[in-house]
């Protein structure tokens, strides 16, 4: 069930495997997972004074790239193969794809 719900919440991993969500997460077994999920909610909570209204802005990428302009986020994981299947044939730049740090979807840097 908490696979299913991470896919409906969080749209950006919804064509993902439930091994990947966990290797997503980094994290090996749903135990962990469900264990991860409990503690930032608890973090959140005591972060945040208005916990359920506030929900919405938490889930915002603040990663930079090297030229320190805010990188382009990817809200799924299909979209950001494809940018590296045109990128390749296109511009022959080799990229690959990571997960953002933040959980809001995915990155490419250069290979």
């Amino acid at each position: 069930m908490l696979f299913i719900t991470i896919r409906r919440v969080y749209t950006h991993l919804s064509d993902l495997s439930n091994e990947e969500i966990l290797d997503y997460y980094n994290v090996t077994s749903l135990k962990e997972l469900n264990s991860h999920i409990e503690h930032v909610k608890e973090v959140l909570k005591k972060q945040i004074e208005n916990y359920e209204e506030e929900l919405e802005e938490i889930d915002r990428c603040f990663c930079l790239d090297s030229r320190a302009d805010f990188k382009y986020l990817y809200p799924s994981k299909k979209e950001a193969e494809e940018q590296v299947k045109f990128s390749l044939k296109s511009k022959r730049v080799k990229l690959t794809l990571y997960a953002c740090p933040f959980h809001c979807g995915w990155h490419l840097a250069k290979t």
